[in-house]
């Protein structure tokens, strides 16, 4: 609990206890997933489902996913860029996700589509951000084994893409590549990689008075 920012136990909470009502609430179940996921009452006046979508899970893996998600990387991407760019990536990236998934549904797949995953998009955005921001530092994987930051994260990218591609699930592909763009665009875009690269290869070595250098020691990201 100590790694956590004040904002991610925020976030955390509120997903938690999103959650547990759903789950423990039953009669409520409806009424929440009418009103409160991403569905077809958007197009009924409902315009704050792409934004309540954020907090909620009907499922278990879901809920879970997020919390280790935002407990992991969350925290890494606020101390580095601040509350602001980590509330506004979260929050702008899963509502742009959430409302391509229900443009598709309605205007191409001709099915306002209820969706219960629009947290998982949100999430997509802090993990691209955090791979921009560590790059090819080594991330503990949660105390098993070590990998590059950002390959770490395009892996899940690639997996959760691939799933949707296998599932047909067209809403959900096109709103985890909208959240990959906007958190590509918030952390610099494509333009930013050679910059980022050689940045890396000047900053490998310091050079001491008298012309002498010495390799910086790797940071590696517990």
């Amino acid at each position: 609990m100590q790694r956590l920012t004040p904002t991610v136990k925020a976030l955390i909470i509120a997903v938690t206890l999103a959650y547990f009502l759903f789950v423990l609430a039953p009669p409520l179940d409806d009424l929440i997933a009418a009103h409160l996921f991403l569905g077809p009452n958007l197009w009924r006046g409902e315009v704050w489902q792409p934004l309540t979508a954020l907090f909620l899970h009907s499922r278990f893996m879901g809920w879970i996913f997020s919390v280790i998600g935002l407990w992991w990387v969350g925290a890494f991407v606020e101390r580095v860029r601040g509350r602001r760019f980590f509330l506004s990536l979260y929050l702008g990236a899963g509502v742009a996700a959430n409302v391509a998934a229900a443009l598709l549904g309605r205007f191409v797949e001709g099915a306002a589509i209820a969706r219960s995953d629009g947290a998982a998009f949100a999430l997509t955005a802090i993990f691209v951000a955090f791979a921009r921001i560590y790059g090819a530092q080594p991330a503990q994987i949660w105390g098993a084994f070590s990998m590059r930051a950002d390959y770490f994260t395009w892996i899940l990218v690639g997996f959760s893409l691939l799933l949707s591609l296998v599932n047909r699930d067209w809403g959900g592909f096109v709103a985890e590549v909208t959240a990959v763009a906007v958190a590509l665009g918030a952390t610099g875009g494509f333009a930013s990689l050679a910059r980022r690269r050689q940045a890396a290869k000047r900053g490998r070595y310091q050079v001491l008075e008298g012309g002498r250098s010495r390799s910086r020691p790797p940071t590696t990201l517990n």
